[in-house]
């Protein structure tokens, strides 16, 4: 048979928690690790931001041609605010106008991203106000017969200093064909702000 042997402790109770010393030392431990770790943590948000502002421009310009060529007509995308940031629209020019009017159809409206570090711009005049795909599912421009190179949106976000080196920017370029790809630009000299 097996006896029950009960243990106590004379004149001493049993730690419950952690000691005001013991607390402060971890505090003081977490305090130093986001310090170290809040700048690259802001990189990141700022690079993640400026992906996926890029993606969503980029598969509008993809959307915008697929409806060009399915409707044979030019398709603008134009902006609605006095910056590429405020919002755009995309629609079917099916009067020839060459801008919005009562009888173009609609497809899409984007009515622009929240406050903050975002730009969107371009260093073609053609891009300063709408992206037109014409019915071939090309870009269209007014001075050259196809997109140069560096033609394109570039996404910008500035980091909220005023240190260019450290902007984080994308490129969406057109080929000649058309198709939009999108190229990381971090570490150039911003083409536009």
């Amino acid at each position: 048979m097996h006896a029950l042997v009960t243990v106590t402790m004379s004149g001493r109770r049993a730690a419950r928690g952690f000691t005001l010393i013991e607390l402060m030392i971890v505090l003081l431990i977490a305090a130093i690790l986001v310090l170290i770790g809040a700048p690259a943590l802001s990189e990141f948000v700022a690079e993640q931001r400026v992906r996926t502002v890029t993606s969503d421009i980029a598969s509008e310009i993809a959307f915008a041609r697929v409806k060009a060529i399915e409707h044979r007509r030019r398709v603008f995308i134009a902006r609605t605010g006095a910056a590429w940031r405020n919002g755009w629209q995309i629609f079917v020019d099916l009067d020839n106008s060459g801008t919005f009017s009562a009888g173009d159809e609609v497809l899409k409206v984007f009515n622009g991203f929240p406050a903050g570090n975002i730009n969107v711009c371009s260093t073609v005049g053609d891009f300063a106000n709408n992206v037109i795909i014409r019915p071939d599912g090309r870009v269209w421009r007014a001075a050259v017969p196809a997109p140069l190179p560096s033609d394109g949106l570039y996404i910008v976000d500035t980091m909220g200093d005023a240190n260019p080196a450290n902007n984080k920017i994308r490129g969406i370029l057109f080929g000649v064909s058309g198709r939009a790809s999108v190229v990381r630009m971090n570490e150039t000299v911003p083409l536009c702000t």
